[in-house]
């Protein structure tokens, strides 16, 4: 009697927006790899619209105006260039966006647990990258500071997590008043 009775339509219309949920907060999990990691202050800004096809690094062919916003999957080309154990760091940035990417599948198959999982696994890996980073002194640093993309990992999986658990639930939801359908059934005579 306390329980609140929401149509069949409703529970799946909620199904739908919980899955869109998903879908977004994975989607831009995925993003996040491409957004910047790293953004340039103003001074070198200024100094980069003076001669933008300065080459910045070399190896990757990376000019000072492409130097100004750098996403993880630049500096994954940085540090797969440098050989040894730097392509460590690019794997760890390529596994990330992989398992963001298996995140976003689920999501989009409406699949609540390994979507969560999928998605935990890439911001483990994202907060691995910031600490990494900030260790070592790679950022922030004289020329750039933090840039959008360690934000968007944090809303991306907050997103996912709130959406599956939604999910999950209206999923438990649906499927008990299935039980409570058929329990309530009468046995009629079979033939």
């Amino acid at each position: 009697m306390g329980e609140a009775k929401m149509p069949r339509t409703g529970l799946g219309a909620a199904r739908l927006t919980a899955r869109i949920a998903m879908v977004v907060g994975a989607l831009m999990l995925v993003a996040a790899f491409f957004l910047p990691w790293a953004s340039a202050g103003d001074e070198f800004r200024d100094a980069a619209a003076l001669a933008p096809d300065v080459v910045f690094y070399e190896p990757t062919g990376m000019t000072v105006s492409g130097a100004t916003d750098i996403s993880l999957m630049e500096y994954a080309q940085v540090y797969g260039s440098m050989g040894g154990t730097w392509q460590v760091y690019m794997v760890i940035m390529y596994a990330t966006v992989g398992v963001a990417a298996v995140a976003l599948v689920f999501a989009a198959f409406g699949k609540p647990v390994p979507t969560v999982v999928f998605g935990i696994a890439a911001f483990a890996a994202s907060r691995l990258l910031v600490w990494d980073f900030g260790d070592r002194g790679v950022l922030p640093n004289g020329t750039h500071d933090w840039g959008l993309a360690p934000a968007v990992y944090i809303v991306g999986f907050v997103v996912v997590l709130a959406a599956s658990v939604w999910m999950f639930m209206l999923r438990r939801q649906e499927g008990k008043r299935q039980e409570k359908g058929v329990s309530a059934r009468p046995a009629g005579p079979s033939c």
